[in-house]
């Protein structure tokens, strides 16, 4: 039988972790845009294609500093994000943003059951902020998460 190793009294260190951040956008103006047409897949699940999704567009007002503060963001509905699918998955996060143009643009799926009662909250304007969580935005013009 080996002997145990000897502690040497030397803890190995983690590098500390990088702190997320709380982007903050002031809306401005949104539209929806919807279509529906036929699956032309070679081996189609469903006869047809539909597309819609939520556009936001305002004011970054958090984080500061940043090279713009104009950011359209793009919320599509996901069939991944049904509370019965999503069981599987082991995302590493829920969207993107990216800041190589000027706006900042942002996709970010929602459940598909999620999409009506934000659409009636934006008709009536009950929404005036975007708060969304993540890591700090890369030095330079690069995308992040």
């Amino acid at each position: 039988m080996a002997a145990d190793p000897k502690p040497t009294g030397k803890k190995r260190r983690r590098s500390p972790r990088e702190l997320d951040v709380y982007y903050v956008v002031a809306i401005e103006d949104w539209g929806w845009g919807y279509s529906l047409s036929l699956n032309t897949d070679r081996q189609p699940i469903d006869p047809y294609h539909e597309f819609r999704h939520l556009q936001v567009r305002g004011r970054l007002l958090h984080p500061k500093g940043l090279r713009t503060d104009r950011i359209d963001l793009t919320l599509l509905p996901s069939r991944d994000l049904d509370p019965e699918e999503r069981k599987a998955l082991r995302p590493l996060g829920v969207g993107s943003l990216d800041g190589y143009g000027d706006p900042i643009t942002g996709l970010l799926p929602v459940p598909m059951d999620a999409l009506p009662p934000i659409l009636q909250m934006m008709i009536g304007e009950r929404f005036k902020f975007v708060v969304m969580h993540g890591t700090k935005p890369p030095a330079g013009d690069a995308p992040w998460l």
